[in-house]
């Protein structure tokens, strides 16, 4: 949990939802918290410099039907984990993040602290599997070295 409190306060956070209420109140809630920042837009297209995009730490998707939800942007390959939240049955949130890329769904309306804690696992989890692709490729012939 140290760590997790160590990674929010500098984690970057794209926050898509076409409801602006709701948006903002998240956004407030995030910040209120201590995550580092928090960019908030109604949709994708609003995002007209692709480096915002490639900016953010995690992206956060609230949506009212799950089966609406866009596509994750980041789904192959970028690194960048994405959380999908909804007001559904969680069968049918977790089928429907699933089929859209994301790598973590929660149930809505939902305590500011789970989403959080949530942001906090999946950072945690994309470093994770990050850290031994990098070390592959930065030390390729420390494993021959050491293997002989």
């Amino acid at each position: 949990m140290e760590r997790l409190m160590k990674v929010l306060p500098i984690a970057r956070i794209l926050l898509v939802d076409s409801h602006m209420e709701r948006r903002l109140a998240t956004k407030a809630a995030l910040t209120a918290l201590g995550v580092g920042s928090v960019r908030e837009v109604a949709a994708f297209d609003e995002v007209t410099d692709p480096a915002v995009l490639g900016s953010a730490d995690v992206l956060v998707v609230q949506v009212d039907d799950p089966e609406d939800a866009p596509a994750n942007p980041f789904r192959f390959g970028a690194g960048i984990p994405a959380v999908l939240i909804a007001e559904v049955p969680a069968q049918l949130l977790v089928r429907a993040a699933s089929r859209a890329g994301y790598d973590a769904a929660l149930g809505a309306p939902l305590a500011p602290r789970l989403l959080y804690r949530r942001i906090g696992s999946v950072m945690q989890r994309a470093r994770r599997l990050a850290r031994p692709a990098l070390a592959a490729v930065a030390q390729p012939t420390g494993d021959l070295v050491s293997a002989g």
